[in-house]
């Protein structure tokens, strides 16, 4: 004749984020594998596609859009510093799990540092890094004149996502207190998280950068961005050369490298693989036979055995 009240007992902290975000991570989880699934075992088939750049672009759109602006997973060099926080003065890395959605997409870019280096995550999973590439064509279509820095300065520059990336390092250790202060390098924050809804200045800086990006190609990517940096160094554990190459690439032929808007490419066609954001524009290449060099002369000859065999 007694009831007892009914005991809820409160879910974990992370449990309740994922149930939270469930049909936000089941969409992401969807398109993860799908985008797997295509630079994997479908690259060559995927860039071999005249619709390809229009599919790249419509993929990049949804990045921005869904990942970044809606989702807010657009990772950031804070959740490094707050790792290596965390290891230097002890604690818990609970905070990790209050984010499912960025950890999913963490979780997938370690992944690809195994398969690929750092191109999956820089070249198709950065809302940032998207918004840039959005910005490059508006420049392209407005025909403002493109602005590239030799070679010489491009190797020069793209060492300064390193020395970023040791300045906020450093800060973890000499002044924490001023950690949120200097990574604001990154204009994630204001382009992403909070849509431009910032203090004047961090939205001058933010568009700085997009309009940089009109006229020279992902300019922050390539030469600023600290997260960047750790991305280049996590994609040092690559397993496989994944770009094929022939022997004349390189040496004689130089299409891909003069192609490549990264610099990733040397003179001798080996990739640099720390610098190849994964935009398969050399893959596209390589497998085309109206546009790989190779394959053109290797064509030609073949027209031409049998016109001497008649002969």
């Amino acid at each position: 004749f007694f009831t007892r009240p009914e005991v809820h007992t409160p879910l974990p902290p992370w449990r309740e984020a994922i149930l939270n975000r469930q049909g936000d991570l089941i969409v992401l989880s969807v398109f993860l594998v799908g985008l797997l699934a295509l630079l994997g075992p479908g690259m060559n088939r995927f860039a071999d596609r005249r619709w390809f750049t229009p599919a790249r672009l419509v993929i990049l759109a949804f990045v921005l859009g869904f990942v970044g602006w809606w989702g807010q997973g657009q990772l950031s060099i804070v959740t490094v510093l707050g790792v290596i926080r965390t290891a230097y003065e002890g604690g818990a890395y609970a905070f990790l799990l209050y984010d499912p959605f960025s950890l999913l997409i963490w979780a997938v870019a370690i992944v690809g540092f195994v398969l690929w280096g750092r191109g999956l995550f820089c070249g198709w999973l950065c809302p940032f890094g998207a918004l840039q590439e959005f910005a490059h064509h508006a420049g392209r279509l407005l025909r403002l004149p493109q602005i590239e820095p030799s070679p010489r300065w491009d190797r020069r520059l793209k060492w300064g996502k390193y020395v970023a990336l040791a300045g906020l390092v450093a800060t973890v250790f000499i002044a924490p207190a001023e950690v949120d202060t200097v990574a604001e390098i990154e204009p994630f924050k204001t382009a992403i998280t909070v849509f431009f809804v910032r203090d004047w200045y961090y939205v001058l800086y933010a568009g700085f950068w997009l309009v940089l990006g009109m006229v020279t190609f992902k300019g922050f990517c390539r030469y600023v961005c600290p997260l960047g940096a750790v991305m280049a160094i996590g994609g040092l554990v690559r397993g496989r050369n994944w770009i094929p190459r022939r022997v004349e690439c390189g040496s004689p032929c130089q299409l891909c490298r003069v192609k490549c808007r990264y610099g990733a490419i040397e003179k001798t066609g080996k990739i640099d693989y720390s610098e190849c954001f994964q935009c398969l524009d050399c893959v596209t290449i390589h497998d085309d036979p109206k546009q790989c060099i190779p394959l053109i002369l290797a064509g030609r000859e073949r027209k031409r055995k049998p016109l001497v065999a008649a002969e």
